[in-house]
């Protein structure tokens, strides 16, 4: 039986079709990143106004990390099954709303609620960005413009910070993290709205449900009913665990700083505000400055050894922040540029670089078929594990916001080791049928 075989256009310039979707790609991240940031930085005036211990504010934290996993199964399966486009028009849209409803909300539990749904919103971003960038975009050059799309992820957590920062000093610390979520839920839904109208579906998503449909799919490369069990049969299944591992560990690098950080500046070290928001912008700019790095460097020495490079470089970073801690010297002021913890900080910052790698590393490995499912499943649960459970857990175990915020070593370490099992299929040409 033949078969159609379209592969994602190779040379020649960006067509309209494709620049939407590299648009929509970047703000889709940019605001997911804005969405996970709005509890780790503001949490301090969050745990005042809801009248809430911290570690309350963590356990939010933890939940909502699990709700992205339901939510990346979710819309990793209508993206296979349903369409890229209306998938992610609703998980924005969902987590959108998740940010306004936050905003008004009156108490601890009806908080909790709006980050659950914000949870289920954002499992569907990052695979379907990564689905229909790789489907889509030219061989030459994948991993610097897949780091790109990753770093608006930080950029959006910058978003989150200052616009909380400038309503919590225009409205007070009450009302101002309540006008920045609701801020941020107004322009989400609007970009929500916007993709409805403006974003194309996938073309190699719409070949293969055509020719599905019409027969001429060979039986092995059908899709199931429910995509998600077809990545852990022919031949998927190691990777499938081995992305999920890996994106584990990297959730491990970079929520240890974002659930941690401006708690340790603001609390511990008793940092000035302004100061403080300085301190993590710089953090957080650093982290998306290394993200189309990492993704530069796996397009010259390909994934694997481009995420080791980035688990390495943050091994020196958390271990030398950890032996500051452990010696009683993780000390840090307003002249901060002075102080050998701010500079650790920066070396952490820059560990999370290998999610610059990730995203397209996963979607090269995953055929069109399951493509969605794959990423969201392996992503999300990253999410889950590593953002939700593991600060929790940090916490638990270390007892300080310091030591704490050390144990993120724990996330490069894993990453560098896991990086070097990882099924890598670097540059490969995206087909429609595979």
């Amino acid at each position: 039986m033949s078969t159609v075989r379209i592969t994602a256009p190779v040379g020649g310039g960006v067509r309209p079709a494709t620049a939407r979707i590299l648009i929509f790609a970047f703000l889709g991240t940019l605001f997911d990143g804005a969405e996970l940031n709005l509890v780790g930085y503001p949490l301090a005036y969050l745990s005042d106004s809801l009248h809430v211990s911290t570690i309350q504010l963590v356990q939010v934290s933890t939940l909502q990390g699990f709700a992205s996993i339901a939510g990346g199964i979710l819309c990793g399966w209508l993206g296979d099954l349903y369409g890229r486009r209306w998938t992610y028009t609703g998980s924005v849209v969902m987590f959108g709303l998740a940010a306004l409803l936050g905003g008004l909300a009156p108490n601890y539990l009806l908080f909790l609620l709006t980050r659950l749904l914000a949870g289920v919103g954002m499992g569907g971003l990052f695979g379907l960005s990564y689905s229909m960038f790789a489907e889509a975009w030219k061989t030459r050059k994948r991993g610097l413009m897949g780091g790109s799309i990753q770093s608006m992820y930080m950029v959006g957590q910058i978003v989150t910070e200052g616009i909380i920062y400038f309503c919590i000093v225009g409205f007070g610390t009450g009302a101002g993290w309540r006008a920045g979520y609701i801020l941020i839920g107004i322009v989400t839904l609007l970009i929500g709205v916007a993709s409805a109208v403006l974003l194309p579906e996938s073309e190699q998503w719409r070949t293969y449900q055509k020719e599905l449909k019409e027969g001429r799919v060979p039986e092995n490369m059908r899709r199931t009913k429910v995509p998600i069990l077809d990545l852990f049969r022919g031949g998927y299944a190691g990777g499938t665990i081995l992305f999920m591992a890996i994106a584990t560990a990297l959730f491990l690098t970079t929520n240890s700083m974002i659930s941690y950080l401006s708690t340790f500046l603001i609390k511990v070290e008793k940092v000035p505000l302004g100061t403080a928001s300085l301190i993590v912008l710089l953090n957080l700019i650093v982290t998306a400055v290394t993200y189309p790095l990492a993704g530069m460097l796996s397009d010259a020495i390909r994934r694997k050894w481009a995420m080791f490079v980035a688990g390495a470089f943050g091994i020196i970073g958390f271990a030398w922040f950890l032996v500051l801690v452990l010696t009683h010297s993780a000390k840090i002021g307003p002249n901060f540029w002075v102080s050998p913890t701010f500079w650790a900080l920066m070396m952490c910052a820059a560990a999370a670089s290998g999610f610059g790698v990730l995203g397209i590393w996963m979607a090269e490995f995953f055929p069109t078929r399951v493509r969605s499912s794959g990423s969201n499943l392996a992503y999300y649960a990253g999410r889950g594990f590593g953002a939700g459970l593991f600060p929790l857990v940090a916490l638990s175990i270390a007892g300080t916001v310091p030591l704490a915020l050390a144990f993120g070593i724990v996330g490069p370490v894993a990453a560098a080791v896991l990086a070097l099992a990882a099924p890598d299929r670097t540059g490969r040409k995206i087909e429609a049928i595979e």
